[in-house]
This record gives C-alpha cells, sequence and structure tokens, in this order.
C-alpha cells in the first residue's frame, strides 16, 4: 500500500501520513507532480491514460502523487521511471509553478529529452499508449476532448514559459 503526506494551504507538512486513494479532508491537501518532457524539435510526449482510470484514454504529461516521505523532484524521476520506463537525471528537471488542483498541488517540470517511443516502457496499468506530438497537435486534440482537462488548464499556465 503506497502513502502518502498530507500538508496544508501553505504545502506544510501536517505529521500525517494516508494511504493513496483516501478522501481528504478540507484543509488537507496532497503533492503530485507533472512532468512536461520536450524533445529538440518542440514536440510534447504525451501518455494516454488506461481504460480503467479516470478521464479513460485522454492523454496526459506524465506523473502522479508523491509518496511520503519523498520531494517533489524525486517524486517525479521516480514517476517517469515507474510509467514510461526511462532514467532521468534529477538534475535536468526544471521547476516550473505549483498548481492547485481541488485537493492537490501539482508541481510542474520540465525536461528538455531527446528520447524514442521505442525506447518507452509503459506501464500497462496505468499507460495505453505514448506518443510526440507538435503543440498544433496538442490543441487538436485538447478540442476533440481528448486531453485530460486540468492537464490543459496547467498548459494554459506554463505555455508562455514553455515555447
Amino acid at each position: 500500500m503506497e502513502y502518502f503526506d498530507v500538508v496544508d494551504i501553505n504545502k506544510n507538512k501536517l505529521n500525517k501520513t494516508l494511504p493513496r486513494g483516501t478522501t481528504l479532508h478540507e484543509g488537507e491537501y496532497n503533492v503530485g507532480v507533472e512532468v512536461w518532457i520536450l524533445n529538440s524539435n518542440n514536440e510534447l510526449l504525451l501518455t494516454q491514460r488506461s481504460p480503467l482510470k479516470s478521464h479513460p484514454l485522454r492523454w496526459e504529461c506524465p506523473g502522479g502523487c508523491l509518496m511520503a516521505g519523498e520531494t517533489s523532484k524525486e517524486g517525479a524521476v521516480r514517476e517517469i521511471k515507474e510509467e514510461i520506463g526511462l532514467d532521468i537525471d534529477i538534475e535536468q528537471l526544471h521547476f516550473i509553478t505549483t498548481s492547485l488542483y481541488k485537493y492537490q498541488f501539482v508541481d510542474i517540470y520540465t525536461i528538455k529529452l531527446d528520447v524514442s517511443l521505442a525506447d518507452l516502457s509503459l506501464q500497462t496499468e496505468e499507460i495505453s499508449d505514448a506518443r510526440l506530438i507538435s503543440i498544433s497537435d496538442f490543441l487538436k486534440l485538447n478540442s476533440e476532448n481528448q486531453i485530460v482537462p486540468s492537464v490543459y488548464e496547467r498548459y494554459n499556465l506554463i505555455k508562455d514559459i514553455l515555447f
């Protein structure tokens, strides 16, 4: 069973851990990460959610919830390894901002990385597919309701920084 640290509105730990999937109460939050992986052609690596998850078969950037005791950057490195099988250097991650979505803070990172889809090892419980796409294709997917809505909201926060 995975556990996460509970934090307050200022992202200060509340000395409380809960099992993943536990409902949080007013004033309680957890922390997640999202990594925008861009190659040298400014193509974005997107992953498609499993049909068994919320927002089934919609596209998003790799990421997930931090585990208890983990730093944000450590969580980003772990999630990339778990979801798509890539080992990334923690020092290559560039923190952009934090976004609050419901009861979760999402720390948003970017990394420049030339990766081949053939090099990926997808975690099938979480990921159905992966693709490299241009920003115009990302926007087209969003207009077709194929992007996870909260991912598109975060895109709007960071688009001027990314491109």
